[in-house]
């Protein structure tokens, strides 16, 4: 009987969990947050702690609040269709601009203190800059719309990224447009209803709410990641999404003042809708009486309020600066190579045009065989000085073996040598969209290897040992060299799978759970050539050569696996700190095995993981990609160009604060800043690894000798 009670009782106790679970949060407090809705009424309103603690009408009797957006510093700015005005929390207006006749303005976004932008429909329909509190219009360009449809229908919202630039959604044209402050369109996604648009700021990804229910979360090529419809919700009309950091949903569902039937008041629809990850609505807004909050266009967290100093547009506002240890022009350090501290510049552009969206970008109609295969005997001239390709392999061996107390002499048959790839985001053989070392200067890389440098193919080794070779490069590779050896992490169709040497880093400091372990491929070769990529890294804030050079260690092919110790630098205070990559670049078997420096800028990324994403903006990219290759025997140097190009094109990168360290480090040997003692073999180093030095704005160097060519002017 006891038994019997007992099961009863806690079936009943499962019943009333069940029920506690399907129990949907209606209350006003759950959440903190700004509320304006496009009504009659044009009110805004903040809740906070379940009860209003301002309100705010506007008086012009006529036109709608479509969007408002509530700031740190408390002011608001808001769009109601017949203009555009920030006011403050003490209902005082701080400047207010009219709309011009026959136009409407639907949506507005600071940028600092003295400018805002907005959309202003019309025909022609336009982005506008204004100097505020001036209302002085000083940029405007067109937008693109349906010159037959009304003028309201054509835009409702516009918003900043995080790089600078305006996402508009063309409701008109259904399509999402990516524009510079000079009206240049970076990108533009189609096939959408959109009726909001903003940036997620870590992946870069767009969400877009539909005016028929669907949200959308699409990366940078367009395709879909992630999507909800509201519909399934009863929400038919959202137009503003909320993604909250717990990865729920907050969806406004907005009700039409307008329309011909009168609200049903014993059924009155939701404002706004919470949405959890399993899909569930966990909160329910419903406030239209005591307090009557009106219909919902926009609700925004107290706690996401708007940094104005943090938003700009272009040459409007303040751009973001990452936070360096060395300034422009103050070098450190003494350089290597023939010509101690030089580093080539090739830049060839349309080597890669990629169109960012269709297929992959390692496919032969994206890129040029032949434009690849100039940059790198180009390279190796401009780096030594020589006349051509065959004298300038010749000059690097020599010059490699002479200062490695081998003699002064060349290559000899039967040396190996092996390039380090990066493949950082490949964990199979299949190609991906995701950025990689480029089969088309590897391709390059080995014919000039071959052709000008007389090395036999036999002796040539393509490897990878932490990650996989992709097919892209393994078949175009091995189809005209087929005696070059491939080895990666997992082996198998063609390629060896990597051997590793355990123990063999002593780090100059106490390293954790860091690999000490090297690949065979890597020890066993007379020289190497490090072949990394241009692109940024959400820990060390770049990953170029001496980065690429934890892949040659026994790490696991599961990055989560792996430790990463004292490879990031202290972003927020910038306190000197012992660096790894000093030690990699200071190893017998590492850095100082390497006969050259290259690094594949043909794409360029702004991200480590993902397809290469954007296009290079500045001169002399111009809205193209990087189209580069970097080139140096000065390891320091070759980053230091690298990551002074990655400095100006993306400054707001987040991770790029003090990401110098590591180069300051190595180059201030014996006086490294952190007080470390740098080792090699147990014995401590006296001499700096190299030269570093950051450029000036015009991107001149004092003691770097940078060599820029463009090839297109050669042609």
């Amino acid at each position: 009987m006891k038994r019997i009670l007992l099961s009863l009782l806690m079936m009943q106790s499962m019943v009333f969990a069940e029920a506690q679970d399907t129990v949907t949060d209606e209350s006003l407090g759950r959440h903190n947050f700004f509320y304006a809705g496009q009504s009659k009424q044009r009110r805004m309103f903040i809740v906070k702690d379940g009860q209003i603690c301002w309100s705010y009408q506007d008086e012009l009797k006529r036109g709608e609040i479509s969007d408002a957006v509530l700031m740190t510093d408390g002011h608001i700015l808001v769009a109601h269709q017949y203009g555009v005005a920030e006011v403050t929390q003490q209902n005082e207006t701080v400047w207010c601009y009219e709309a011009p006749e026959d136009t409407e303005i639907h949506t507005v976004q600071p940028i600092g203190r003295q400018h805002v932008v907005f959309v202003q429909n019309g025909k022609p329909a336009k982005a506008v800059v204004m100097k505020i509190p001036e209302c002085q219009i000083v940029c405007e360009f067109e937008l693109p719309t349906n010159e037959r449809g009304s003028v309201h229908g054509q835009f409702r919202n516009a918003r900043l990224s995080s790089r600078g630039t305006l996402l508009v959604a063309n409701m008109a044209l259904g399509c999402i447009h990516e524009y510079t402050s000079d009206g240049k369109e970076v990108d533009c996604w189609k096939g959408f209803l959109p009726w909001s648009v903003q940036e997620i700021a870590k992946t870069g990804n767009l969400l877009i709410t539909g005016r028929k229910g669907l949200i959308q979360e699409i990366n940078r090529q367009g395709k879909t990641v992630w999507q909800m419809n509201t519909t399934d919700y009863g929400v038919t009309q959202p137009q503003k999404t909320v993604r909250l950091k717990n990865g729920n949903h907050i969806v406004n569902n907005w009700y039409n003042e307008w329309g011909k039937e009168p609200m049903d008041s014993a059924n009155a629809p939701v404002q706004a809708i919470e949405v959890d990850k399993q899909g569930k609505v966990v909160w329910q807004l419903r406030a239209w009486k005591a307090p009557d909050l009106g219909p919902s266009t926009t609700i925004q967290l107290l706690d996401d309020a708007v940094n104005r100093d943090r938003l700009w547009f272009g040459e409007f506002g303040k751009r973001p600066r990452p936070q360096l240890f060395v300034g422009p022009n103050e070098p450190i350090g003494v350089g290597r190579g023939i010509h101690p501290g030089r580093v080539a510049w090739i830049h060839s552009p349309s080597v890669a045009h990629w169109d960012g969206k269709t297929g992959l970008w390692v496919e032969d109609r994206w890129n040029s065989q032949a434009k690849a295969d100039a940059m790198i005997p180009e390279a190796v001239i401009q780096l030594t000085g020589e006349a051509t390709a065959k004298k300038a392999w010749q000059a690097l061996f020599r010059h490699f073996n002479k200062t490695h107390k081998r003699g002064n002499r060349g290559y000899k048959k039967g040396e190996m040598i092996a390039v380090k790839l990066n493949m950082n985001n490949a964990l199979t053989h299949h190609d991906t969209i995701e950025l990689n070392s480029s089969p088309f200067v590897t391709l390059a890389l080995v014919r000039s290897m071959v052709h000008d440098g007389g090395i036999r193919e036999q002796d040539i080794v393509l490897c990878e040992p932490s990650r996989a070779i992709t097919d892209s490069i393994y078949n175009k590779v091995h189809r005209e060299f087929p005696q070059v050896r491939f080895i990666d992490n997992i082996g198998g169709d063609g390629r060896e799978k990597c051997e590793y040497y355990p123990e063999q880093i002593v780090y100059s400091q106490n390293n954790g759970k860091m690999a000490r372990g090297l690949a065979k491929c890597i020890v066993d070769a007379d020289y190497l050539i490090n072949s990394a990529l241009l692109k940024t890294h959400s820990g060390p804030g770049v990953t170029l050569t001496a980065k690429n050079w934890y892949g040659a260690t026994d790490i696991n092919l599961l990055w989560r696996q792996n430790a990463h110790n004292n490879v990031s630098q202290d972003k927020r205070n910038g306190k000197p700190q012992y660096k790894t990559f000093v030690d990699w670049i200071a190893h017998k078997n590492m850095g100082q095995k390497a006969l050259l420096y290259l690094i594949d800028g043909t794409y360029g990324s702004r991200d480590v993981n993902g397809a290469p994403n954007p296009k290079w903006m500045k001169e002399p990219f111009n809205g193209n990609w990087a189209c580069s290759l970097i080139v140096s025997q000065d390891e320091l140097a070759c980053d230091a160009v690298a990551m002074d190009l990655i400095i100006s094109e993306w400054p707001e990168f987040g991770s790029l604060n003090y990401c110098d360290e590591y180069l300051r480090e190595a180059a201030s040997i014996p006086s490294a800043p952190s007080g470390t003692v740098y080792m090699q073999e147990g014995k401590p180093l006296t001499r700096p690894l190299g030269l570093m030095e950051h450029c000036d704005k015009n991107r001149h160097y004092t003691k770097i000798d940078l060599k820029y060519v463009n090839l297109a002017e050669h042609q």
